[in-house]
């Protein structure tokens, strides 16, 4: 006799539910935010592939990330999903910033600069400031978190490869280390790739405070970014991490914990004045610490020639208020035939007061987002994050002549993307916070 089995037998119940309480596979919630489409893999593509400025075209300047990116904004257009609110209440004074800052430019280049270098101009800072934000922008709370996640793996990326292309590689392309031994990584820029590293840093450490991130993560994440950030030998980027460190203890809190981050970072520094040559790479006791030790910042790099630069484009601003020189003029009256590296006396030189003031004016985007958010009693340890990340841009935009690559406008898209969509939703349903770590006690204390 055939036995047949009967549908409602309970083993294939209990497989089933079985399968359903087994955890998916999402180290970075891709699937849980709704980002397993092919709209959404692309844009996580973008995401990763931004840092990987040595992936791109050799005849224009098109990345990789640019690529992805469009494709999934083709998609976008397709299903009328493109965001165009993309930093909520503050958007709009970011399209006023973009068009001061891109019509300073414009003008001074028809009256008194070459229109014909124009077009290339505007295609980069159009696309960076306002294609980009339309793609990346505007997205949920948990989206955006992801999005966050992927650009801090593909920077320790970047970090543990170019360690690995200086330790091991003989002869290294001149774009992934200098000459000198300095890393450049998939960056191709010491400095750049060093403040970067100095944003993941501060990024890694916001996640865990934030409860999206394990103590376990964190150790994996910071030691290739640190050692990453040593071995491009840059003093900018040890002052971009020392500056958003302490900022992010002082603004996060607790401020009981001040304290004992100023005596571990005391004894820190000890052991590297101490220690340093032991465990350090030489380029970094070279061109940082060796230099700090002994007050001569002139060994640390290229101070004397920027300070030059500088001095010509100040002396040069008195006739640019209304009227700058035009994109790329600078360089033609330099006589070091160089961009000024700095960003904001540069768009004053070649755009105007108008193009500088629309540069501030990106800035004042991001501390409209902060005070909405704060006034509004959003999440505080999201828009404390976008705080920290926007001082150091400010900070560092002294520091470098352009900010139309990719690598530089994805942090703060995301950012003030997450700090509007807690704006949207007040009340978010992140992680709960991780737990604050005694180092008095030998326990660990809720906050």
């Amino acid at each position: 006799m055939i036995m047949r089995r009967d549908h409602a037998s309970p083993l294939p119940l209990r497989s089933s539910a079985r399968r359903r309480r087994q955890p998916r596979r999402d180290p970075f919630g891709l699937v849980s935010a709704g980002l397993a489409t092919p709209t959404g893999i692309l844009i996580a593509a973008a995401v990763v592939l931004a840092p990987m400025n040595h992936v791109k075209l050799d005849s224009v300047y098109v990345t990789a990330s640019d690529i992805v990116a469009l494709m999934a904004f083709i998609l976008m257009l397709a299903n009328r999903t493109l965001s165009i609110k993309f930093f909520g209440p503050a958007t709009a004074f970011w399209f006023m910033s973009f068009f001061a800052f891109m019509g300073g430019l414009t003008v001074s280049s028809v009256v008194n600069g070459n229109p014909l270098a124009l077009p290339n101009t505007f295609a980069q800072y159009g696309y960076s400031l306002l294609v980009l934000p339309m793609i990346l922008g505007g997205r949920s709370y948990a989206q955006t978190i992801a999005l966050v996640k992927l650009l801090v793996a593909s920077y320790v990326f970047v970090m543990v490869f170019g360690a690995y292309v200086v330790h091991f590689v003989d002869n290294p392309n001149h774009m992934l280390v200098s000459g000198s031994g300095r890393m450049r990584s998939l960056f191709q820029r010491e400095n750049e790739g060093a403040v970067h590293g100095a944003i993941a840093i501060v990024l890694v450490l916001g996640l865990y405070k934030m409860g999206e991130f394990k103590l376990r993560t964190v150790f994996l994440c910071l030691p290739p970014l640190i050692y990453g950030i040593m071995l491009t030998g840059s003093v900018s980027g040890l002052l971009a991490t020392i500056l958003g460190v302490t900022l992010l203890i002082t603004i996060v809190g607790p401020f009981k914990y001040l304290p004992i981050s100023a005596a571990a970072f005391i004894a820190v520094a000890g052991l590297m004045v101490l220690f340093g040559d032991t465990f350090m790479p030489a380029v970094f006791q070279e061109r940082v610490l060796n230099p700090l030790l002994d007050r001569n910042l002139s060994g640390a790099g290229t101070f004397s020639d920027r300070a030059q630069l500088m001095q010509e484009a100040f002396a040069v601003m008195k006739d640019t208020i209304f009227v700058g020189l035009g994109v790329e003029q600078f360089r033609e009256i330099s006589s070091h035939h160089a961009a000024v590296h700095n960003t904001y006396m540069l768009a004053f030189v070649e755009g105007g007061l108008i193009s500088m003031l629309g540069l501030i004016g990106f800035f004042l985007s991001g501390a409209i987002l902060i005070w909405a958010a704060i006034a509004e009693g959003a999440n505080r340890l999201v828009w404390a994050i976008t705080l920290v990340v926007l001082l150091i841009y400010a900070a560092a935009f002294n520091m470098f002549p352009t900010f139309f690559a990719r690598f530089w406008n994805v942090p703060w898209i995301l950012l003030f993307s997450l700090t509007a969509a807690t704006l949207r939703d007040p009340a978010p349903r992140p992680r709960p916070p991780n737990p604050q770590i005694s180092v008095l006690r030998n326990k660990r204390v809720r906050p």
